[in-house]
């Protein structure tokens, strides 16, 4: 018996002769899964859409950082630097950089400080010395059992600014080489002897000993972290104990297991030696270090090691491989120095890079900086060529081939055709307040038959030359006022470009910090004093500025001026006698203090008084909140014209000050309309995404439905046909013992 049709497929090929009971649950199921096939073809379609939506994303994103790229001043004022002898001497330039022409002359170049040790006989055989050694203010401790080499790691393991590296030669020619960290002159090694002859016996010293380091009338010593904290704990020595030096014939007397650089200024000071110490704060590579400065000293004796350990005296080198040198070259005709080969700042916004020297002939390059119009004229081509990848992709991705009618995943798709709509309609809206450039036809800007822009090179460059600010507000945020104490800083993305502009009222004008000492400073300082300066203006960290005896109060002034890192922070000036500080900030991040460790006996500074207290700038942006910092005024985060906007106020005038006329250029309005496309939580892309996502979660919720339909669907018709089997095998059983019994 059989049973057939077109639609199920399934015979039987008769009962008595078998069933494949397998097959036919197979086929069966087959039938089943019809639905979840129809909707894995629809997850498939839906997930290449949603691929497809993710490289459109990446297309756009592109986009957009071509139009942040134009949305900078800095953008539109490149400047190209060269060198005419690339072998002497390389030059870069920043955005802050201005065009010029140098000449160039270089008579040599800054190395770093190299010495050796004398010969040795082994790098690993014990060499029988101990003693405490001193390495740029670092301490080594040197034991019997050590080698050359265990010595160099100990001296690398100290972080002492040099590398400690071994030359074996073999027998009777292995070295010990310290190589200074620090280029130029200043970074020659620091290296005595403590306690002990290590450095001596090993030939890294020898001779006379001689001040290391002079300043006027005396000398100093290497830079430590501290000036507060034990020198034992600072060089890492331990057990030193009382220890004595000499000055001016006078024994001076220290406990250098527990006395700090302060404690010696001190003893020297009460010594009776006629040598008077100050601890001086010293800027350092970026880095604050103390440095002990002795005065008045004729005469020293260290035999115990202290004046060497402290870097204030030291032996010459007895193997000098390479002398520690600044740079030395001119630049127009101006001698300079330069500690390394890398110099900033004397060109400004440029870092020349000295190659090559010559002391009796000068190397000589020129270096030209000049303005980049071509750098300009790459990032608006970049601009424009962002925006044809769009087009390309979108079109590329909807094609519909009319032979195979195959069609792209994004064919007829709403989405994508209106990013591109929207960013191309953008393009050629002009920029209203405006007056050379406003619209990017004026620049050779147009749409070809594909919807892809062209661009006419030679109007680009015509533009470039004749008004490169005028070509960069076309693209860039900006801002104008007709009063010179308003400028333009930045906006967000919600600040709105109002007609007419914002109204500016100032209710409390910005001011700079101001204090003078309480009392005027009667003479020179009778002794010695440490200034402190805490504050806002010097953050979590206080700094300290330490006063010889002697000093007037022009001297301290002028001192102050002339520290690393107060002349960037404050100004000191004398005012009616009186020592004045100005702070160089405006507004609370201004505000500073000021101790002193002699009160009014000293400078003046008592209880100092404040003149003036620095305020920040406060008002409102066309009569909406805004938040001032220093003479920043910001447009409150929720405002709804001035949310971002950002100004600078400099004047002292209260009350409605004037307009400021904020324009949203061509680069900046595509920049925030692709963040409406892109945003994560509200954007158009985002929102499409997440809706393709849940359509496949709902298809993937279905096929398991199927599945497990499937599942129970099987077992069902895997036990019927069991149980069919049972029942045709008992009919079976039966006629065959009926038929038997019928034969018996």
């Amino acid at each position: 018996m059989s049973f057939a049709g077109n639609s199920s497929g399934i015979s039987f090929a008769g009962l008595s002769s078998g069933i494949d009971t397998e097959s036919i649950i197979t086929r069966l199921l087959q039938l089943e899964a019809l639905p979840a096939q129809r909707l894995q073809t629809q997850q498939q379609q839906i997930q290449q859409k949603k691929e497809l939506y993710s490289s459109l994303k990446q297309r756009i994103q592109a986009f957009q950082s071509a139009s942040t790229a134009l949305n900078s001043a800095t953008a539109f004022n490149p400047i190209k630097a060269s060198s005419s002898k690339t072998e002497v001497a390389t030059v870069t330039a920043d955005s802050g950089s201005i065009a010029g022409t140098y000449s160039l002359s270089v008579t040599r170049l800054a190395q770093s400080h190299k010495i050796s040790s004398a010969a040795q006989t082994s790098a690993t055989d014990p060499l029988a010395l101990s003693g405490n050694m001193v390495v740029n203010g670092k301490g080594v401790v040197v034991d019997a059992s050590d080698t050359l080499k265990s010595i160099a790691q100990k001296i690398n393991a100290a972080g002492a600014g040099v590398t400690a590296s071994i030359i074996d030669g073999g027998s009777g020619s292995a070295y010990l080489t310290l190589n200074s960290g620090t280029s130029g002159a200043a970074g020659q090694v620091q290296i005595g002897d403590l306690d002990g002859t290590v450095a001596q016996s090993l030939g890294l010293a020898a001779g006379a000993l001689a001040p290391r380091e002079t300043i006027t009338g005396g000398f100093t010593s290497t830079g430590f972290s501290s000036s507060s904290t034990p020198l034992a704990q600072m060089l890492g020595f331990s057990g030193l104990g009382t220890q004595s030096f000499s000055l001016n014939g006078t024994a001076i007397n220290v406990d250098l297991s527990t006395a700090t650089l302060q404690d010696v200024a001190n003893a020297i000071n009460t010594s009776g030696s006629g040598a008077n110490a100050t601890v001086r704060s010293v800027t350092v590579n970026g880095s604050t270090v103390q440095k002990l400065d002795i005065t008045g000293a004729t005469t020293q004796d260290d035999s115990n090691g202290v004046l060497q350990g402290l870097g204030l005296l030291q032996k010459g080198y007895s193997h000098q491989l390479l002398a520690a040198q600044d740079a030395a070259y001119t630049l127009d005709n101006v001698s300079l120095t330069s500690a390394t080969n890398v110099i900033t700042g004397v060109i400004p916004g440029a870092t020349l890079t000295l190659i090559k020297g010559n002391e009796t002939t000068p190397e000589t390059s020129t270096i030209t900086l000049a303005r980049d119009d071509d750098g300009v004229k790459a990032k608006i081509k970049d601009f424009g060529n962002a925006f044809n990848g769009v087009v390309d992709f979108v079109k590329q991705a909807s094609a519909f081939d009319k032979e195979t009618f195959q069609s792209g995943g994004l064919f007829g798709d709403a989405v994508s055709q209106s990013i591109e709509s929207q960013l191309a309609n953008n393009l050629f809206n002009s920029v209203g307040g405006l007056s050379v450039y406003s619209n990017l036809t004026q620049l050779g800007f147009s749409f070809d038959e594909n919807g892809k822009v062209t661009m006419d090179d030679a109007k680009i460059d015509a533009a470039i030359k004749a008004n490169p600010d005028a070509v960069g507000r076309l693209f860039r945020n900006s801002g104008s006022s007709t009063n010179s104490q308003i400028s333009f800083v930045s906006a967000s993305n919600k600040a709105v470009a109002l007609d007419g502009g914002f109204s500016i009222v100032i209710n409390q004008a910005a001011t700079q910090h101001r204090m003078q000492a309480e009392v005027a400073q009667a003479g020179p300082l009778a002794t010695a004093e440490t200034m402190s300066f805490t504050g806002a203006l010097f953050g979590t960290t206080p700094y300290t500025l330490n006063l010889d005896a002697g000093m007037t109060q022009e001297q301290i002034a002028a001192k102050i001026n002339g520290d690393a890192r107060l002349k960037d922070l404050v100004s000191a000036t004398i005012d009616g006698g009186k020592l004045t500080l100005n702070s160089k900030r405006y507004g609370t991040n201004g505000i500073f203090t000021v101790g002193s460790s002699q009160g009014t006996a000293g400078s003046g500074w008592g209880t100092a008084a404040t003149l003036v207290a620095g305020l920040d700038v406060a008002g409102t942006i066309n009569g909406e909140t805004a938040t001032g910092s220093g003479q920043l005024l910001t447009g409150a985060t929720g405002n709804a014209n001035s949310d971002g906007l950002q100004l600078m106020y400099t004047g002292t005038a209260t009350g409605a000050v004037g307009n400021l006329v904020y324009t949203k250029g061509v680069a900046s309005r595509t920049a925030d309309m692709i963040s409406t496309f892109t945003d994560a939580a509200n954007g158009l892309l985002a929102a499409s995404e997440n809706s393709l996502q849940a359509q496949l979660d709902t298809i993937e919720d279905s096929l398991e439905q199927i599945d497990e339909r499937i599942t129970r669907k099987r077992e069902q018709l895997t036990i019927r046909f069991a149980r069919m089997e049972e029942a045709i095998a008992s009919l079976q059983s039966q006629q065959a013992q009926m038929s038997k019994t019928l034969n018996g």
